[in-house]
């Protein structure tokens, strides 16, 4: 019954949107004629340039080129303009232009600037230059203020003033992002984190499609991060693919039509060794070829005298095979060699010891800096993605973009789980130490994704459609046995920490291991409308249908995924008010008592905030508050499953970028968020149900504020200072183990030259010790120092 509804409520709404359109045209045919005048800025060397500011004469308005180099002024009256760049320090002819149709073009705008003192003028390290407007958070042409769509975007300046050498590190600039923690799963160990109170980062998207599967990556050719917030299963579909808690996209640097190269290398504490190459060339006079390629080497020690080992190699090639036809291809090659170790309170798969502590994790007197363990093995991981797309222009009004995309992670895993114990305050705190060990794991993903893109006009009213298809499949296959070790006290010397190789053989000789291959299959086809009803208020409706078809165990499910989306611009291009409803499912496998396959899993939001872009781009961000609600939560009864159980999370998100004055330039966030077992039938009724989720603390905050001189002797020097931290939490459902929260902050120093740049970093100032939790403890890093220098040629 809820399938037909929603069915018929989105076929009723695309109607109504397009008939609307239709006769609020034709009632608006009448009124006084307005149109777009567009071009193009290009620098000295013929490359497309962003964020240059173009003020149309003489109404004065102003707008900024975006990262193609186009910009647009919208609802102009029709007559005679001037076109003008006004950037400081460029210069450019002015362009006359008469606006006597819907749309015409100046052409292109060429400054009188080469590109590297382009970059310095009008860049400057300056987080009012990003350009938050993406055309894969809605996978149309939306502007950041236009889309009913939470997200927030971390760009590369400010991982550059940060220093930012992890994953983990830049994850953390996400506003309500909390409790990072490196988990194990399905043959591969993951970045996994709360966002919205659920767990997130098993699949993070690398320009808008799946490029590995539980599997750890690295940012060394990362341009930006894309943070959608909530269920977002209507475009990216669910299950693996897609959080309640959101979607992270990995925006990858992509080839450039000039010649130019960077190499940069950090060191530090705990033997810090990181190097990374990032060369762009085309490979053709008529610049129709470009290529990009990025490298990477990193050893180090953690903090934990762990040591690590990765390598990352990544080609970007680009070509502009006609006018209308181009093909863009990307590879991504990481390994890494570590020891994983997965330190907690519960069994690994197929182990047994459970941890009884109850109380706060502080009195267990662990020290975070200290593994507790010293392994003479480590683990290693690959993995090769590979995805290609073809983008071809149909006609003024539609694109289709067609991708496909493979990625491949074989691991050699031996998980070390720790489990920590106490049976009375006066007693030493024990750990109880087993391995994992996967001699042989395969993950294995393929995708195929075909959209088209309109853009066109029904009447006056204009029209965003996107008609897509969807393929996704899994394979994952391991071979597997739980060996337990031994169990020491947290005041083991350094010769009883030691996990010997030698002796984890042995066990396993006696030890049962067994394999298992699981492949899946979604079919998904989806459709999202987006009607300008005036030229400030948008309407959008969106409808995801989804076949799931696992093979390994015959079950197939359908799912319906709807989203909905308002938003009106109180400023044109500034400030916005939106509302959205978004919808996230995960099939599942179980039966009822009839034998039957119980329904998907379904998370509905409700969401309402405001966007602003103001001051000439110097604030921007977001505040917004939300209501998830899961449904269809299957439990246990005796040898078969009922659906009666539900989750709820609500929540506050502030997301700001901030330029208040020429070189200051300020990124804050803040999540609040309380999720609850809301209704928890069963034996544990009365011990689990009202409690809040495991790992997800109430407060979640960063701030990160940096100066840049921008002129005078003290030009190129700057400072940055912030930090982040979270509230407590509970690492259990029955919430009788605390976790307290924590606070750190960092500073660092620099200078920036057009040749160089040189950064000096501090973090965790305070040495502060604490852990974070998301299904495993997680070590926070102790004080540590880092120098960067950087040579661009």
């Amino acid at each position: 019954m809820f399938k037909q509804k929603v069915i018929r409520f989105s076929a009723l709404l695309f109607s109504a949107l397009i008939f609307s359109g239709t006769f609020i045209g034709q009632a608006l045919a009448q009124a006084k004629q307005t149109g777009v005048i567009g071009g193009r800025v290009l620098n000295a060397d013929h490359q497309p340039e962003e964020n240059v500011v173009v003020v149309l004469v003489p109404l004065g308005k102003l707008t900024r080129s975006d990262d193609n180099g186009h910009f647009e002024f919208r609802n102009i009256p029709y007559g005679q303009y001037t076109v003008a760049v006004k950037s400081i320090g460029v210069t450019a002819n002015t362009v006359s232009a008469e606006l006597n149709a819907e749309k015409i073009s100046v052409g292109d705008i060429q400054l009188e600037e080469t590109a590297n003192v382009l970059d310095k003028v009008i860049v400057s390290s300056s987080y009012r230059h990003v350009n938050k407007n993406s055309g894969q958070v809605a996978r149309m042409p939306l502007s950041y203020t236009e889309n009913p769509q939470n997200y927030a975007v971390i760009p590369k300046d400010l991982l550059q003033n940060q220093l930012v050498t992890t994953t983990e590190q830049a994850l953390l600039n996400i506003p309500g992002v909390s409790n990072m923690s490196i988990v194990g799963g399905s043959g591969g160990s993951s970045l996994s984190f709360k966002s919205r109170g659920f767990s997130s980062g098993s699949i993070m998207y690398r320009n808008g499609v799946s490029t590995g599967y539980v599997t750890l990556t690295d940012l060394f050719n990362i341009e930006r991060i894309e943070a959608i917030k909530g269920p977002s299963a209507t475009l990216f579909g669910g299950n693996a693919s897609a959080s309640y808690g959101g979607v992270y996209n990995l925006i990858t640097k992509q080839p450039l039509e000039v010649k130019r190269g960077e190499v940069s290398f950090t060191t530090g504490s705990y033997e810090l060794a990181r190097t990374t190459v990032d060369y762009n060339t085309p490979l053709n006079d008529d610049k129709t070829a470009l290529l990009r390629v990025n490298g990477m080497y990193d050893n180090r020690n953690t903090f934990q005298q762990l040591s690590q080992n990765n390598v990352g190699f990544a080609p970007s090639l680009l070509i502009k095979a006609n006018d209308r036809l181009t093909l863009h291809f990307d590879a991504y090659y990481y390994k890494s060699v570590r020891p994983l170790v997965l330190f907690g309170f519960n069994a690994p798969p197929g182990g047994t010891g459970t941890s009884t502590y109850a109380g706060n994790v502080k009195d267990l007197n662990l020290d975070p800096a200290n593994s507790y363990i010293n392994p003479d093995f480590n683990s290693t991981q690959q993995t090769l993605a590979v995805n290609g797309q073809a983008e071809y222009k149909l006609s003024e009004q539609w694109t289709s973009q067609t991708n496909y995309a493979i990625a491949r992670s074989n691991n050699e895993a031996h998980y070390i789980y720790l489990i920590a114990n106490k049976a009375s305050t006066t007693d030493t705190t024990t750990i109880t130490r087993s391995i994992l060990d996967l001699p042989y794991s395969q993950l294995y993903t393929q995708q195929f994704q075909q959209n088209f893109i309109g853009d066109f006009r029904i009447g006056k009213l204009r029209n965003r459609l996107l008609v897509g298809l969807d393929y996704f499949r899994t394979n994952v296959a391991s071979y597997r046995g739980s060996i337990s070790y031994d169990k020491i006290y947290i005041t083991a010397t350094e010769a009883q920490k030691l996990i010997k190789k030698a002796r984890v053989d042995s066990i396993a000789a006696y030890t049962t291991y067994s394999g298992s291959r699981d492949i899946t299959n979604s079919y998904g086809a989806y459709i999202s409308e987006v009607l300008n009803v005036t030229d400030r208020l948008l309407l959008m409706a969106s409808l995801r249908i989804n076949r799931f078809v696992a093979t390994s165990s015959d079950y197939q499910q359908t799912s319906y995924s709807p989203k909905l989306g308002i938003s009106y611009e109180i400023i044109k291009d500034a400030l916005s008010v939106y509302a959205n409803y978004n919808n996230g499912y995960s099939n599942v496998s179980y039966t009822d008592s009839l034998g039957n396959l119980l329904k998907p899993t379904y998370a509905n939001q409700l969401e309402g905030g405001v966007k602003f872009d103001l001051f000439q781009h110097r604030l921007t961000g977001t505040v917004s508050v939300y209501d998830i609600k899961v449904t269809n939560v299957p439990r246990s009864v005796s040898t078969y499953y009922v659906q009666d159980n539900e989750q709820k999370s609500r929540g506050v998100d502030v997301d700001i970028l901030a330029n208040p004055v020429a070189g200051l330039n300020i990124a804050l966030g803040y999540g609040y968020n309380d999720i609850r077992y809301t209704k928890y039938y069963g034996t544990a009724q009365s011990t689990i149900e009202g409690n809040r989720v495991e790992g997800a603390p109430y407060h979640a905050g960063n701030i990160w504020v940096n100066y840049g001189f921008t002129s005078g002797s003290l030009k190129g020097f700057g400072f940055g200072a912030g930090g982040n931290g979270q509230s407590s939490c509970f690492t259990n459902n029955t919430n009788t183990i605390t976790l307290n929260g924590y606070t750190v902050f960092g500073a660092s120093v620099f200078y920036d030259a057009t040749k160089f740049r040189l950064t000096a970093k501090i973090d965790n100032i305070g040495n502060e010790k604490y852990y974070t939790y998301n299904s495993y403890l997680f070590a926070g890093p102790t004080r540590m120092l880092a120098f960067n220098v950087t040579y661009r040629f």
